[in-house]
C-alpha cells in the first residue's frame, strides 16, 4: 500500500531574509555582480580609510559612514557571553510520518531531535586556562595582526576582494578573529553565511562586521576578545569553544593542550569538516599548515615543528552517545542537507521543525524484510527477527522462500541497504543505510545507501543499452551471444566476456539479450555505442560517480566495473520511469558538475523556525527532460517484459509482481559475488537493493537474483498491494509491427515472428535472411540443379547464421545448408565442348551480362543461349540467335536482364552435325534495383563536442535482394574511411579537432549496383 504523508497546514507569511537567501543560492543570475563587486569595494575603501583619515573628501566619508552604522546590532550583547549560554539554544526536531488515521491524515512522528550535547554545560573557560601553544597556533592561521590590528585584518580584506572583486576567483576569507566575533554572536545566523553568489547585503554585512569589529576593539581588550572566540567557535562534532573540543577529540582538558594538539584543533573552524574524526588525513595536512604558520611568525622554532608534525597523536573515536532517533541515516542525512541549507548554527540551536518525505510504514517495513533476507542468508532458520518486530513486518509474508539448498547455509552476507522513492515528486518513502547503525561490527553508522559507492554489476546495463537505442538501434536489433574477442587487453589477455551461465546463446534480439542479462551483448553494445556516450547517458540519468576517463574503465564498464551509489541507481531509473523526466529538487551549486544531474531527490518537504515562520518548503518539484518519452517507453517496456527474461531466469521467478502487474527491474551481481543488486519499479514506485559486505567481502553464491531480488519482490508486492495496476503510457512517434523472431528483420514466409515496437524510423526495412529456402536432391543431399530429377527435388527451409556465429552453430550441432550442387545425372559425358564459366553459379548479376564461356568440339554445328526463371525449364527464352561459329574461352553472348529479378538459371546448349548435343547451366541471382542508403545519425548541422572522442555515424541501408557493403567517406576522400558489410551499418570517424565536414555514405549491392550517394554535414566544437 502507498499512503501519502497528510497535507501540511497553508504556509505562513515566511522569514523573508530565509528565503531571500535560498533564491540566491538556487536561482541568482549573474547579471549586475561586477557593479556589485565595484560599489562593494568603493564603500569598503571609504570606510577603512575614515578609520584612518586619510581621504580628502570627509563628506562622502561621513555619507558613507551613516549609511551603513544605521540599524547596526548592538554589539556590547558580547558582554553575556558565557553569562547564560543555554538560553539562546533550542534544539531542532525532524519529523516523519507516521500511520494513517481514521480521517485519513498521518501524524507527524519525531524521528531525531538534534541536540547539541554541550549546549546546555558549555564549559567556558578564562584565557588563562589555555595553553600559549592553542593561543599561539589560533593567532597565527586565523590572525596574525591580531594583537595589532584595529579589529581587521586590511592586507587579508585587501588580498580577498583583490582575488573576487579584479580576478575573478571564488569567494575569500579575511576576516579577523574580532570580526568572526561579531559574525558567530552578534550578526544574525541566517545572514552569517555568503553564497555562491555574492549579493549587495553580503557586501553590507561583511561592512557591519568590520565597523562593529572596530568598535568592539576600541571597547574591550585584545584578550576578552579572544576569550569570546576560542569559547564560542564551532570545532565541528557538535563541540562549540575550545574547551568542548579538547573533551571531542583528545578526552582531556584544554589545559593539558599539547603543542601538536594545539595545532590540530586551531586547524579546525576555517573547515569543521575537515576533523581528525571524520577527515583524519586533511586534518593532518591542516594540523602541519598550522605548524608551518606558527614558524613563520615566530611562534616555535622549524625544529618544534618538525618534531610536532612526526608527534603520534590519539584522537578519540566518535563517542557521540546512543540516543533516540529513529531511522538514523535518514535522518542524519538531513540534518547534513540542513546544514548545507540553513547553516550549522541554526540548525543546532534555532529551535527548528523539520518535517521530512519519510514514510515510517514503510521505513519499518524495508528495515525488517532486509534484516530477515540477510538472516535467512546467514544460516537462520526463520526469519531472525525478534518476535514483536515480526509481527508487525507485513512485507514478509511476500518474501519468497529459499532454495531448498540454501536453507540453513550462512552465505557470508552480513549487511543490505534499500531505498523506496516516489517517481513523480522525487520524495525518498524508506532509506535504509545498513542492517543495524549501532553495530560497529558491520561498520553499522556507514551509510551505504547514500555514500557508499560498490559495483552495479549487471543492473548498469539499461545505461548502455539505452544509449544504444538513442543512436539508431531498436529492441529487435540482432545481437551475437558467442565466444567473442573484444580485442581489449587487460593485463595482457585479450577481453573475451563470460556469461553468467557460463553459456552462450547464439543470435538474440536486444530485447532478450537485456531481458536475460547475457554479457557478450551488453559489451557488444559497448563497443558500438563507446564508453564515453554511455557514461554521458548515466551521468544525466543522475550517476554522480564514474568520473575518470573513459579509457579507464573501458567495456567493462557495461557489465558493473565502475563504482555507483544505491540512491543514484534507484534517482536514475527514476527518470526512465517518469518518462524520461528528471524531478527534484536544486542540487547545492557547489556539487553540480557539466554533463553531471542538476536535481536531486527530495528528503525534506519543509522546515520552519521556532516562531512556526517557514524557512523551505519543498511544494512543486522542478523538472529536468532527460531522455526523449519514446525512449524511456521502450526501455520500460523491456526491462517489464516477463517473456523476454524466462531463458535468464525461469518463469515465473522473483522479478515478477502480483496480480500480473508489469514491473520493470534488472538485476546484478558483481565478480566473486561482493555485491548482489536489484532495482526496480513501476509507475507508482522505484526501489533499490543491496545485499553485501561493507568490508567489501566475498559472499558466498549470492547473486542479485537470489540476495537482493527477493527483498524488492517483498517491499515492491507489499507497497502496491491494493493498488491499482498502472501502466507507462505509450507516447506517439512508435511503431509496433512483427519481425522475425532471431533477426528481427522484415518477416519472410519461412521464420517465426513476434511483435516488437520501434521508435519510427529506426524499425527494420530488409527482409530476413537468416531463414533461407533451398531446393535439396533428397537422395544425395546436395544442392539440386537443372539436372536434378524432379521427383527428388524438394524445399529445405535451413537458418544461415553469420560466420562470426560459426562455432556456436557447429557446437551446438545446428544443420548448415549442402554447399556442393547435385552431380549431372545425364549420361555420364562431362560437356567439356559446352561450359558457362563466367558468371559463376549463384553469382548476382544486373543490367547487361557479358556470358563467357566455351562451345565448340568435332563436328560442331552451332550453339544457343536460353534462360528461364527458377531452377526448371517451365517458360525457356532464348538469348539471341543461334550461333554458328564456335567459341573458346570468350564471350558467347551478351543477357539483358533489364526487367527481371530473383533466382533465373542459363542454358547453353551445343549441337553437333550427328545431332549430337551437350548441355550446360549456371543459377544466377538478377538484381536491378539499386540500394537505399540514409544516414539517421549525426541529424544534419548538428554539433557534436569535440572532446567525445569519434563522432558515430549510423546509416540505415535497405536493398531488395543481397547487399554487398556500404562505405563511409569524410568530405572529399575518395577513399572510404570505413566499410560495413554487415547490419547495424555504424562506424566511427576520430575526430582531429574543431572544423565542420561532410559524411557520405554509398551503399553497392551484390549485383554492384550502386546506391545513390547520401550525405549529412556536421561542426564539431569545444565544449
Amino acid at each position: 500500500m502507498i499512503i501519502e504523508h497528510c497535507l501540511l497546514k497553508p504556509m505562513p507569511k515566511t522569514t523573508q531574509i530565509i528565503h531571500w537567501r535560498i533564491r540566491r543560492q538556487q536561482r541568482r543570475k549573474r547579471s549586475g555582480q561586477t557593479l556589485l563587486k565595484i560599489a562593494g569595494i568603493v564603500a569598503l575603501v571609504l570606510l577603512i580609510g575614515s578609520f584612518f583619515f586619510v581621504i580628502g573628501s570627509m563628506g562622502v566619508v561621513t555619507a558613507v559612514y551613516a549609511y551603513f552604522t544605521q540599524d547596526l546590532p548592538d554589539y556590547t550583547q558580547l558582554a553575556l557571553l558565557g553569562q547564560n549560554e543555554s538560553n539562546t539554544f533550542e534544539t531542532s526536531k525532524i519529523y516523519a510520518w507516521g500511520d494513517e488515521q481514521a480521517d485519513g491524515n498521518r501524524d507527524a512522528v519525531l524521528i531525531y531531535e538534534i541536540i547539541d550535547p554541550l549546549g546546555g554545560d558549555r564549559q567556558w573557560v578564562t584565557l588563562d586556562q589555555v595553553p600559549q601553544n592553542f593561543i599561539d597556533a589560533t593567532v597565527a592561521i586565523e590572525d596574525k595582526t591580531f594583537w595589532t590590528n584595529r579589529g581587521f585584518d586590511t592586507e587579508g580584506i585587501g588580498r580577498a576582494f583583490y582575488e573576487y572583486a579584479l580576478k575573478g576567483g571564488g569567494v575569500q576569507g579575511g576576516s579577523s578573529i574580532t570580526q568572526q566575533v561579531i559574525k558567530n554572536n552578534i550578526i544574525e545566523p541566517e545572514r552569517r553565511t555568503i553564497g555562491a553568489e555574492v549579493g549587495f547585503d553580503d557586501y553590507r554585512r561583511k561592512i557591519e562586521e568590520l565597523l562593529l569589529a572596530h568598535r568592539a576593539t576600541n571597547t574591550y581588550s585584545k584578550e576578552q576578545i579572544l576569550e569570546w572566540y576560542l569559547n564560542t567557535n564551532f570545532y565541528g562534532n557538535l563541540a562549540y569553544g575550545v574547551e568542548a573540543a579538547a573533551q571531542v577529540y583528545f578526552d582531556k582538558s584544554v589545559s593539558e593542550l599539547t603543542l601538536p594538539e594545539s595545532a590540530m584543533l586551531a586547524a579546525i573552524p576555517q573547515s569543521p569538516a575537515l576533523n581528525p574524526i571524520h577527515n583524519p588525513e586533511d586534518a593532518k595536512a591542516r594540523q602541519e599548515l598550522v605548524l608551518d604558520a606558527m614558524t613563520r611568525e615566530g611562534f616555535i622554532s622549524p625544529e618544534q615543528a618538525a618534531a610536532a608534525k612526526l608527534a603520534p597523536l590519539q584522537i578519540q573515536p566518535n563517542t557521540e552517545e546512543r540516543f533516540d532517533i529513529i531511522a538514523p541515516h535518514f535522518a542524519l542525512e538531513v540534518r547534513q542537507q540542513l546544514e548545507q541549507l540553513l547553516g550549522i548554527e541554526l540548525v543546532l540551536g534555532g529551535g527548528l521543525t523539520v518535517y521530512t518525505t519519510l514514510d515510517l510504514v514503510m521505513q519499518q517495513q524495508a528495515e525488517c524484510v532486509a534484516q530477515a533476507q540477510v538472516a535467512r542468508l546467514s544460516g537462520a532458520l526463520g526469519s531472525g527477527l525478534p518476535a514483536d518486530v515480526e509481527a508487525s513486518c507485513d512485507a514478509l509474508a511476500y518474501l519468497p522462500p529459499l532454495n531448498t539448498a540454501d536453507i540453513g547455509v550462512d552465505h557470508q552476507v552480513n549487511n543490505a541497504a534499500v531505498i523506496m522513492l516516489d517517481p513523480k515528486t522525487a520524495e525518498i518513502k524508506a532509506l535504509v543505510g545498513s542492517l543495524n547503525y549501532w553495530d560497529e561490527s558491520i561498520d553499522g553508522s556507514f551509510n551505504v545507501a547514500v555514500d557508499g559507492l560498490r559495483q552495479p554489476g549487471s543492473s548498469f546495463k539499461p545505461f548502455t543499452y539505452l544509449t544504444a537505442l538513442s543512436q539508431g538501434y531498436n529492441p529487435a536489433t540482432m545481437m551475437l551471444d558467442v565466444e567473442t574477442d573484444f580485442g581489449t587487453p587487460y593485463n595482457g589477455i585479450p577481453y573475451v566476456p563470460q556469461n553468467y551461465d557460463r553459456l552462450f546463446h547464439g543470435p538474440v534480439r536486444l530485447r532478450a539479450a537485456l531481458g536475460n542479462s547475457y554479457n557478450v551483448p551488453a559489451v557488444q553494445a559497448m563497443s558500438w555505442v563507446g564508453v564515453d556516450k554511455v557514461l554521458r547517458t548515466a551521468h544525466n540519468l543522475g550517476i554522480t560517480s564514474l568520473d575518470q576517463n573513459a579509457s579507464d574503465y573501458g567495456l567493462s564498464l557495461t557489465l558493473g566495473g565502475g563504482e555507483v551509489s544505491l540512491i543514484d541507481m534507484v534517482y536514475a531509473y527514476s527518470v526512465i520511469d517518469n518518462n524520461g523526466v528528471m524531478v527534484g529538487q536544486p542540487r547545492p551549486e557547489a556539487e553540480q558538475r557539466l554533463g553531471y544531474r542538476t536535481l536531486d531527490p527530495v528528503m525534506i518537504l519543509r522546515v520552519e523556525d521556532r516562531d512556526g515562520n517557514v524557512l523551505y518548503e519543498y511544494t512543486q518539484p522542478e523538472q529536468r527532460d532527460i531522455i526523449t518519452p519514446q525512449l524511456a517507453y521502450l526501455m520500460n517496456d523491456i526491462l517489464s517484459d516477463r517473456s523476454a527474461r524466462c531463458s535468464g531466469f525461469g518463469c515465473p521467478n522473483v522479478l515478477e509482481l502480483p496480480d500480473n502487474r508489469p514491473a520493470a527491474v534488472k538485476t546484478g551481481t558483481t565478480n566473486d559475488y561482493r555485491d548482489a543488486w536489484t532495482v526496480g519499479y513501476t509507475p507508482q514506485l522505484v526501489t533499490g537493493v543491496w545485499l553485501g559486505n561493507t568490508d567489501n567481502s566475498e559472499m558466498e553464491r549470492v547473486p542479485g537474483s537470489k540476495g537482493a531480488a527477493p527483498v524488492w519482490h517483498a517491499l515492491m508486492s507489499w507497497a502496491l498491494a491494493g493498488e491499482p495496476v498502472v501502466l507507462w503510457q505509450r507516447p506517439s512517434g512508435l511503431v509496433e509491427m512483427a519481425v522475425c523472431h532471431i533477426s528481427g528483420l522484415l518477416p519472410t514466409e519461412h521464420c517465426p515472428t513476434v511483435s516488437e515496437i520501434f521508435i519510427a524510423g529506426t524499425q527494420p526495412t530488409v527482409y530476413d535472411n537468416i531463414y533461407q529456402e533451398l531446393a535439396i536432391n533428397r537422395e544425395t543431399g546436395r544442392l539440386a540443379t537443372i539436372y536434378t530429377p524432379p521427383d527428388l527435388v524438394e524445399n529445405r527451409v535451413y537458418r544461415i547464421y553469420p560466420e562470426a556465429a560459426a562455432d556456436w552453430v557447429r557446437e551446438n550441432e545446428i544443420e548448415a545448408p549442402p554447399t556442393e550442387f547435385d552431380t549431372i545425372t545425364d549420361p555420364g559425358v562431362v560437356p567439356q565442348n559446352a561450359q558457362i564459366r563466367l558468371p559463376a553459379n549463384f553469382d548476382f548479376v544486373s543490367g547487361e551480362v557479358d556470358l563467357f564461356g566455351t562451345a565448340n568440339g568435332e563436328g560442331f554445328s552451332f550453339y544457343r543461349l536460353a534462360y528461364f526463371e527458377g531452377l526448371t525449364p517451365d517458360n525457356l527464352q532464348s538469348i539471341g540467335d543461334n550461333v554458328e561459329e564456335p567459341v573458346t574461352n570468350d564471350v558467347l553472348g551478351t543477357w539483358d536482364t533489364s526487367g527481371l529479378s530473383g533466382l533465373y538459371t542459363i542454358l547453353l546448349t551445343v549441337l553437333h552435325e550427328d545431332g549430337r548435343f551437350e548441355e550446360s547451366s549456371v543459377h544466377v541471382t538478377i538484381d536491378n534495383q539499386p540500394p537505399e542508403a540514409e544516414i539517421l545519425f549525426p541529424l544534419p548541422n548538428q554539433e557534436i563536442f569535440t572532446d567525445e572522442e569519434w563522432v558515430l555515424i549510423q546509416a540505415q541501408v535497405t536493398d531488395d535482394l543481397s547487399l554487398e557493403s556500404v562505405a563511409f567517406y569524410v568530405d572529399n576522400a575518395a577513399v572510404p574511411f570505413a566499410i560495413s558489410t554487415v547490419p547495424p551499418f555504424t562506424e566511427k570517424w576520430t575526430i582531429p579537432g574543431p572544423g565542420c565536414h561532410t559524411f557520405r555514405v554509398v551503399a553497392v549491392d551484390a549485383a554492384g549496383n550502386v546506391g545513390r550517394e547520401t550525405a549529412v554535414s556536421v561542426c564539431l566544437v569545444k565544449r
